[in-house]
């Protein structure tokens, strides 16, 4: 069985469709309104967590790319294992110059 994506559309649809709002989420969870607002479209730990909460599944199932490793992901795809670090890309970016 497919494991279902989640983009900001399918979560904000999601949390419509179960009669609240972005907003409601947030502050239910004692957070700043725009809180779950701003997890749709970049980082925020508490909007993040608030929204999963809500949801009903985990952090690392609605963003896997914030949180590599913590999903088990396909091996062949190109997100398993990639260096998410600048340190860890030094070598790759140390290149010989053409």
């Amino acid at each position: 069985m497919r494991r279902k994506r989640w983009g900001r559309h399918e979560i904000r649809a999601e949390v419509i469709r179960r009669r609240s709002t972005l907003t409601r989420v947030a502050t239910d969870a004692g957070l700043e309104p725009s809180a779950c607002r701003v997890a749709l479209c970049r980082r925020n730990l508490k909007g993040e967590r608030a929204l999963a909460a809500f949801l009903g599944v985990d952090v690392s199932l609605l963003w896997p790319e914030r949180y590599p490793g913590t999903t088990s992901m396909d091996k062949d795809s190109p997100e398993a294992g990639a260096p998410t670090s600048q340190i860890a890309m030094r070598d790759v970016d140390m290149g010989a110059a053409a």
